[in-house]
């Protein structure tokens, strides 16, 4: 018994000294030269959700959190709206900004960052759509959780064009990568500390960061890091609990944005410089939580030109790549040129660039095995090289839809097509309306008041329906032109026969369009519908196909929305 006592002992003494270790533990203190580039930082936090999608604190609590943390700025991206658009601006000195973490059907979810506003329509779930549509809205796209452990949440669709960016590190996927060793253990260290528990559960993105590089070989791509900020976890259907806290998760992984100037207190303007920046890649990312980070820096510089992270500078006259500022004590500083490490060391990085290429930096704290700091890149490329990986980056101009090999139907008289809606929407007949068109002939007009489910009636919708079967065998896709009262989302389906279905034995194969003020003409890729049938056969039967609609519902756009589309020549090619 005596031997038990003295175990048991010697272990409570160890919990209890390593319980007293952690409460004691402050993050680690760093020294060195500030840095003198210029540059104004401001540190904020990205990806956020609030009680406006699954987050567990409304928009003003997450300001709130964000002033005693620190930050300059937060950006609320609640799940595919921007029901926070009211609340953007100045609470307290943190701007906050609202922008929208967009799910897709396929390939994982975009991050839409600097949105200027709330659209009239839905997100279609699209890929391409998404990135189309933060395009549209003036924003920019980041993949979210790239390399998420779950299979959903996986960023797939990585030949996309476009200048979207990369979420680096990431809240979600870092705790789902943990393992229920480390999971526990945070859980039980929170209480005591809660930036030492979190950085307990953080796992090197050592995936991430290889696809980064291979995407920095072709083209310029900024980095982030996303907090994936819930502030709750679900502990059962519709219930959860507030772990971990907004504050706590704001003080973890921190963006550093670089600006060319100071805050002007003005919220549009200086969103609009944050967002950039963000987007150029003009930063880094730091585990403040570990060590404050703000005195980094990260410069190349030559007799002619200087620049820093995002930034693209000239091979010769040959630059030196400088990189420090203040650092924890034993930091070794990384140099990766072309996703390939070319130097490190405990002491400043200065050197000459050894050729072109992409560079950037990690730093690195012993015990740890996760950087402490990732800075985005700076490349050392020749003015043409330069302006070949800015156009890799660009989205290409939309390409003139193919002419109509066949005209299904020009709708300059007796048409196929009737309006179909559910009892609380509303159509107007008839569908035909000549002159409308956009030649000055005959148009179909889909004249909609979306209504709202309810009891009874959960799916709403206005459509144009042809229930005329056809063979559309040899065809490529729909060619037609649109036009709207306002920009709007709009299904097109192509429904074949399928007895295995429980939609009137068809399937429905989809993509969404976006019709705006001007007439346009658009076409739509058979290749590129997809279906979500859970009775699906797995293709599309051009030979049997039974209907063809085009339909408004509540995944499109709001319900209670009125307005009018109008679609002419609809051909295929």
């Amino acid at each position: 018994m005596r031997i038990r006592r003295v175990v048991v002992g010697a272990i409570l003494l160890v919990l209890v000294g390593g319980a007293v270790w952690v409460v004691l533990w402050r993050p680690l203190e760093v020294s060195g030269p500030a840095p003198d580039d210029g540059y104004t930082r401001v540190r904020g936090v990205v990806h956020v959700h609030t009680t406006l999608s699954d987050g567990g604190g409304t928009p003003a609590e997450v300001a709130a959190a964000a002033k005693r943390a620190g930050l300059g700025f937060v950006a609320i991206t609640d799940h595919n709206n921007l029901d926070a658009k009211p609340f953007e601006g100045y609470h307290d000195g943190v701007l906050v900004l609202v922008g929208s973490e967009i799910s897709t059907a396929s390939s994982g979810h975009v991050l839409g960052l600097g949105l200027r506003e709330d659209p009239p329509f839905r997100f279609s779930g699209d890929p391409l759509d998404a990135l189309d549509d933060v395009r549209l809205l003036g924003g920019h796209a980041f993949a979210a959780h790239p390399s998420s452990p779950r299979a959903d949440f996986r960023w797939t669709a990585w030949d996309l064009p476009g200048p979207w960016g990369l979420e680096l590190m990431n809240g979600d996927s870092q705790w789902r990568a943990a393992g229920w060793g480390r999971l526990l253990r945070t859980a039980a260290l929170y209480g005591l500390h809660p930036g030492y528990a979190l950085l307990g559960s953080l796992t090197p993105p050592d995936d991430t960061l290889a696809q980064w590089d291979r995407l920095l070989a072709a083209r310029p791509v900024a980095g982030i890091a996303g907090a994936d900020a819930h502030s709750r976890v679900v502990v059962r259907k519709e219930r959860g609990v507030r772990f971990p806290s907004y504050e706590s998760l704001f003080g973890l992984a921190v963006n550093h944005v670089l600006l060319d100037r100071p805050l002007s207190g003005e919220a549009a303007a200086d969103g609009h410089a944050i967002v950039d920046a963000l987007a150029r890649g003009q930063g880094y990312m730091g585990l403040d939580a570990l060590a404050p980070a703000e005195g980094f820096f990260f410069t190349a510089e030559s007799a002619t030109a200087r620049t820093t992270m995002g930034g693209t500078i000239a091979p010769l006259p040959a630059p030196r790549l400088r990189a420090g500022g203040r650092l924890p004590a034993g930091a070794r500083r990384r140099l990766v040129r072309d996703g390939q490490a070319a130097t490190e060391a405990e002491t400043a990085l200065d050197l000459p660039a050894p050729g072109p290429g992409v560079y950037r930096v990690e730093v690195r704290v012993p015990g740890w095995d996760v950087p402490w700091v990732l800075s985005n890149p700076i490349g050392v490329f020749a003015p043409a090289e330069a302006a070949a990986r800015a156009a890799r980056a660009a989205f290409p101009d939309p390409a003139d839809p193919p002419a109509a090999t066949t005209i299904l139907d020009a709708f300059d008289g007796p048409t196929s097509f009737a309006a179909e809606f559910d009892a609380s929407s509303a159509m107007e007949t008839p569908v035909v309306v000549p002159g409308a068109g956009a030649d000055g002939s005959g148009a179909a007009r889909l004249s909609f008041r979306l209504g709202p489910p309810g009891p009874g009636r959960p799916y709403t919708w206005c459509a144009l329906v042809s229930r005329q079967p056809r063979d559309l065998t040899g065809a490529s896709g729909l060619v037609f032109s649109l036009r709207a009262d306002r920009t709007y989302r709009i299904w097109v389906q192509v429904r074949d026969e399928n007895p295995a279905s429980a939609d009137e034995g068809t399937e429905w194969w989809f993509a969404s369009v976006r019709p705006g003020p001007e007439w346009r003409r658009v076409a739509v890729p058979f290749a590129r519908l997809r279906s979500i049938n859970p009775n699906s056969d797995g293709r599309l039967d051009l030979d049997r196909v039974r209907q063809l609609v085009f339909v408004l519902d509540p995944a499109a756009v709001e319900p209670g929305t009125q307005g009018a589309i109008w679609l002419d020549n609809l051909g295929l090619y």
